[in-house]
């Protein structure tokens, strides 16, 4: 049996404080392109040359990630395919910040970088991988501006989690894994935010209309755009949300509890040894936003899941001073 690591509260108390006042989207990408704002326009897959685009898909995240391994959902990209997210009128200006995580597959080369962002398809401006001992390895690029940080750094084995904060005054901070790895004064310039004539931010794969192999096959999960630059503290927390979301422990709860069947439709079972005590079980999404709560004390109790949409959730159950929290699937 395992259970969900105790970074439970920081997922909670995270939701969308980081940006409080302001705009967030968070795009799951566990079954579609659609963000959990209704309000967010939907990403979009791009194809590549050959009209390939994705799946979605479950991927074992290695320890070296985050120090224990997990599993992310996530979206598998074909070969120079992508998602391009369209910007919304007034919506990203001078300053945000956007967030995914990410591991590519293989280095193809050549060329010798493999794209990770671009703002525009005119002048090509974007964050590569520049492939500095490819098929393996490779640092970052701000291109046309040159390479940063340790040479064969990105590697096709680990998981990333890339944040990209840009201020109201130009400059550029690029953290990966929670730290700083480079940063890069965009005030003269200002190509780092999108703009005319498409206004878009692709991810993973140039515009059509530019050349094609720029990039690789991989996998993307939880990519977060917002309209401010977040503070280093508020990277430090979407960092460690996503190490919260992966980590798993081996159970040492007394109350040995089962949930199935995972992947539920309509109805999660929940099985409590410890019987005749009252367990309050609740229900969150990956953000931290509960959507029921109910009280049960059987051998065997039925929890009505069939409202929720299909995704990943977490179920709290608290019996006594015991707490376990497990993830699941709603198909």
């Amino acid at each position: 049996m395992k259970t969900f690591k105790y970074y439970f509260a920081i997922v909670i108390s995270f939701s969308f404080a980081v940006c409080l006042g302001q705009t967030t989207y968070n795009y799951p990408l566990i079954d579609d392109f659609s963000a959990i704002q209704t309000s967010a326009p939907d990403l979009i897959q791009i194809p590549n040359n050959s009209g390939l685009t994705g799946e979605f898909v479950t991927r074992i995240v290695p320890p070296s990630t985050c120090g224990e391994g997990g599993n992310a959902d996530g979206y598998f990209f074909e070969d120079d395919a992508g998602l391009l997210f369209n910007n919304p009128l007034d919506f990203i200006d001078q300053s945000y910040s956007l967030a995914f995580n990410f591991q590519i597959d293989e280095f193809i080369s050549p060329p010798p970088w493999v794209r990770i962002l671009s703002f525009t398809h005119v002048d090509d401006i974007g964050v590569y991988i520049c492939l500095t001992n490819p098929p393996t390895n490779g640092t970052l690029e701000f291109w046309p501006y040159g390479t940063v940080g340790e040479e064969d750094f990105f590697t096709t084995v680990d998981f990333y989690q890339m944040i990209l904060v840009r201020n109201d005054d130009g400059l550029i901070k690029i953290y990966v894994n929670g730290e700083e790895f480079a940063e890069y004064d965009d005030s003269e310039t200002k190509k780092f935010v999108p703009g005319d004539p498409d206004n878009f931010i692709v991810f993973f794969r140039d515009h059509p209309s530019v050349l094609a192999d720029e990039a690789s096959p991989g996998f993307v999960s939880d990519i977060i755009i917002c309209n401010y630059a977040w503070s280093p503290e508020e990277v430090l927390q979407v960092w460690e949300d996503f190490c919260a979301s992966l980590l798993y422990i081996n159970e040492t709860s007394e109350i040995r509890t089962l949930i199935f069947p995972n992947p539920a439709q309509d109805v999660l079972y929940v099985s409590l040894e410890k019987t005749g005590v009252i367990a309050d079980v609740q229900i969150f999404d990956l953000y931290g936003r509960m959507f029921t709560e109910v009280r049960i004390q059987e051998n065997v109790n039925t929890i009505d899941v069939s409202f929720l949409k299909k995704g990943m959730y977490l179920i709290k159950i608290i019996q006594d001073s015991n707490v376990e929290v497990f993830k699941f699937k709603k198909e």
